[in-house]
């Protein structure tokens, strides 16, 4: 390819700063988290299936990317407290990208597993 004499002459533009990821709060410090292993903490996420089926809380304690304990707190059908007993056995061990892909059979506690 042919550039003309005023292109080749042109000097190229750089990028803006990198500011990397916005910082979140864990455990008393702010922190940027780059890598999975970089989150820590408590959270909550609240799931329902059809309407007025059920609804469950999933509460999980992170540390350095790996599910400590899981507590799954179900209102609702007897699948879900079946699942639920489930889901508090197979999460705890696995890092939050394992646990997201894994399926919790009842589709109350995959929305939970979605909002954290």
């Amino acid at each position: 390819m042919q550039y003309s004499a005023e292109v080749e002459n042109m000097c190229p533009v750089a990028k803006g700063a990198y500011h990397g990821p916005a910082p979140i709060p864990e455990e008393g410090k702010w922190v940027q988290a780059k890598e999975i292993k970089d989150i820590s903490g408590l959270t909550h996420g609240v799931g329902w299936c059809a309407p007025q089926q059920g609804a469950c809380k999933l509460t999980l304690n992170v540390k350095e990317g790996v599910i400590e304990e899981c507590l799954v707190e179900t209102l609702g059908c007897s699948g879900m407290t079946h699942s639920a007993a489930m889901a508090s056995e197979i999460l705890p061990g696995k890092t939050i990208l394992e646990a997201l892909n894994t399926d919790l059979v009842c589709d109350a506690i995959n929305v939970a597993m979605r909002e954290l």
